[in-house]
């Protein structure tokens, strides 16, 4: 295994889709976005005790400057090998904030979502822009009642081409939540696809 590169997600997950569905050149930044962003917040899905979750913030602080000033120690955030397309550069102390904010995970989630966004080329964002997509994160996190799936808030109408592989995770996060049925694969590949194309032509609203 490579531990330059991130490892992929799970096969038919949401965020499989979403890294499916994003720009050819920028699946790679992607992909490391939300592989670094799963190390910052890992204290949210496993029990630390207080003084390493503590550590490993302040690890992650300490990192966000050597990245800014070009020299990361993280393999996942060192620039590709000579030859290969460099990848926008990650919003790393926006994760971090957030994080320290709220070890819970929700304002990760939230500050994830723009800083996705933003790599995609959907910036500059508007504060609207910013808040919808932040509660848009939530919901990838956690998923509405399937009653009332994720959205498309009218402020993202207009950035939708950009994010389309945002609305793809948020929308089968949210299928994700309901009960599990035969043709699910199937059913998920057609949706992520429904979903990617009409956004890609500015036109998708989620039923």
């Amino acid at each position: 295994m490579n531990a330059a590169i991130p490892p992929a997600p799970p096969s038919g997950s949401a965020r499989f889709f979403a890294l499916l569905y994003a720009p050819a050149g920028l699946r790679d930044a992607l992909s490391r976005l939300l592989a670094v962003a799963d190390e910052i917040g890992a204290e949210a899905t496993r029990t630390l005790e207080p003084a390493v979750a503590q550590a490993r913030l302040a690890w992650w602080q300490l990192e966000a400057e050597r990245y800014a000033a070009g020299k990361p120690q993280h393999p996942w955030l060192k620039s590709p090998q000579s030859g290969a397309v460099r990848s926008p550069p990650i919003e790393l102390a926006a994760l971090i904030e957030a994080e320290a904010a709220d070890p819970s995970g929700l304002q990760l989630r939230r500050a994830l979502f723009i800083a996705a966004a933003e790599l995609l080329g959907a910036g500059p964002l508007t504060a609207l822009q910013r808040q919808a997509l932040g509660e848009l994160g939530a919901q990838s996190w956690q998923p509405p009642h399937p009653a009332s799936p994720a959205k498309a808030p009218p402020a993202l109408h207009g950035v939708q081409a950009r994010i389309a592989p945002l609305l793809v995770w948020a929308a089968l996060a949210a299928r994700a939540a309901g009960k599990d049925s035969p043709l699910r694969g199937f059913a998920d590949n057609m949706r992520a696809w429904h979903i990617a194309r009409r956004a890609t032509a500015g036109r998708y609203i989620p039923p």
